[in-house]
């Protein structure tokens, strides 16, 4: 069962290293890299310096107010790029706007989520994209299959 590569678009620092501390015993993370603006983001995505050496993410972890673009030039970049499309992306954010979630839904995100989520909910929502997903009285199991 191959672990997954997970690009997270976040700004904010904090909600950063909490994403790390999160994930990184998981087995089913192989690598979590962080940007954290949409342009970063893009050239990540199209492998452009410095990112040429990095493998297209399985999973975007993306917030959607950053800096200068929002996440939705991202989301728009992966869903209408053919090699990027089946890329999964799940919109993490402390917008609560009706509209913002209708646009991300109608462009192609998998789901949205309001920040700030629980520890188990990430491991749970990004367990599910894999389709492992294991729950035990609420509970994300963290042995792998």
């Amino acid at each position: 069962m191959k672990a997954l590569n997970i690009l997270q678009v976040e700004d904010n620092e904090i909600d950063v290293l909490i994403t790390q501390e999160t994930l990184e015993d998981s087995w089913f993370v192989n690598k979590l890299d962080s940007v954290s603006t949409a342009e970063e983001a893009i050239l990540y995505l199209n492998r452009k310096p410095p990112f040429q050496s990095v493998e297209t993410p399985d999973l975007i972890l993306l917030d959607i107010n950053l800096p200068v673009s929002n996440g939705f030039t991202v989301l728009l970049e992966v869903k209408t790029n053919p090699k990027l499309s089946n890329t999964k992306v799940i919109i993490l954010s402390s917008s609560t706007s009706r509209l913002d979630k209708e646009f991300a839904m109608k462009n192609g995100a998998d789901d949205f989520f309001e920040k700030p989520l629980e520890i188990d909910l990430l491991k749970a929502l990004i367990l599910n994209w894999k389709g492992n997903s294991k729950f035990k009285n609420g509970a994300v199991s963290e042995a792998p299959q």
